[in-house]
């Protein structure tokens, strides 16, 4: 081998080199992101879980402070306010306003408890809920 060809061996090696050292400079950063947003991937942790809302019981309603003679009633979306009057009006209503979309708040005269509201309503597919107005203390 003559000193010449040596001399262009060495420089096509050094220019293969040369192409293989741009070759890992560009592909190992992008390799790096790849398997980064995998593993990041795996990492993300699922949102924690809200607890159970709990069903609202005539027997729980009984036991918490209550506003007395006053009760929440939610009525069905194609419900008017007549079928409070038509349920309720035996115990004196003193006052029906509507609060937010078909929830309304009723005060009566006499209360008859929440198990007797609720026992009134069973069979009625108009009113989907009445519970008593609850007091919920900030600090206790």
């Amino acid at each position: 081998m003559t000193t010449v060809s040596k001399l262009n061996s060495h420089f096509e090696m050094s220019e293969r080199e040369t192409r293989m050292e741009r070759v890992k400079y560009m592909l190992l950063p992008g390799l790096m992101a790849v398997v980064m947003s995998m593993f990041s991937g795996c990492a993300v942790t699922p949102p924690a879980q809200e607890p159970p809302v709990e069903k609202y019981t005539t027997e729980k309603a009984e036991q918490q402070p209550r506003v007395p003679d006053e009760y929440l009633v939610t009525l069905a979306p194609d419900a008017d306010e007549a079928v409070i009057f038509k349920y309720y009006k035996r115990f004196g209503i003193k006052y029906l306003h509507q609060l937010e979309g078909e929830t309304y708040l009723l005060i009566l005269s006499s209360d008859p408890g929440p198990h007797e509201m609720d026992v009134l309503i069973e069979n009625e597919a108009r009113i989907k809920l009445v519970q008593p107005n609850l007091i919920h203390w900030d600090y206790r």
